[in-house]
């Protein structure tokens, strides 16, 4: 899709917000059309009374959008914390609740761990129940469980890749809640 760019529009940028707008009188008044990033819909759209107005509301929109580019720049920058040996967990399931349980055998930058799933002891609330507790038993792993590169998902949390049907998040100690029926 193509861009709108208004005749006779003046073109303002803002890098840090990843804004491009283009300012320019319409029928309705001074207005201006913004588009985020690379997308060829706009973002923002609008006519005002004044231009102080426009440029008031432009500001302000961003204004916004800096502080969510700083936010998800912030959340890309941050490392995990994450030392080889410590358990991370994911908690997953429909009509159930399931538990994997992941070691980490190396961590190879900041960024990014190397992970692989280990065995879990399973105990039964009471017989019959289909409900209990999972722990994880560090350094057994799953016979055909091969290690596997994450990348930070924030601050001890990865993110679960093919593997896994959530983010990894480190464990606690304390025994997971698991569910199941059959």
């Amino acid at each position: 899709m193509a861009r709108f760019i208004p005749a006779n529009s003046e073109c303002r940028e803002f890098s840090s917000a990843a804004v491009v707008a283009y300012c320019y009188d319409s029928k309705q008044g001074p207005a201006y059309v913004a588009y985020k990033g690379r997308k060829g819909k706009p973002a923002r759209c609008f006519a005002f009374v004044s231009e102080d107005h426009r440029d008031k509301h432009l500001s302000t929109y961003v204004e916004v959008e800096t502080n969510n580019e700083n936010f998800k720049r912030s959340r890309r920058e941050t490392g995990h914390g994450l030392i080889a040996g410590e358990i991370v967990y994911a908690v997953w399931g429909y009509e159930q609740t399931n538990v994997d349980f992941f070691e980490v055998v190396r961590v190879s930058t900041a960024r990014s761990a190397v992970i692989r799933r280990i065995e879990s002891n399973t105990v039964e609330d009471k017989p019959g129940s289909m409900t209990g507790y999972a722990t994880p038993k560090p350094g057994q792993f799953v016979a055909v469980a091969k290690e596997e590169t994450r990348r930070a998902n924030g601050f001890q949390r990865l993110h679960g890749g093919k593997s896994s049907l959530g983010d990894l998040q480190k464990w606690n100690g304390k025994p997971c809640r698991v569910t199941w029926y059959g």
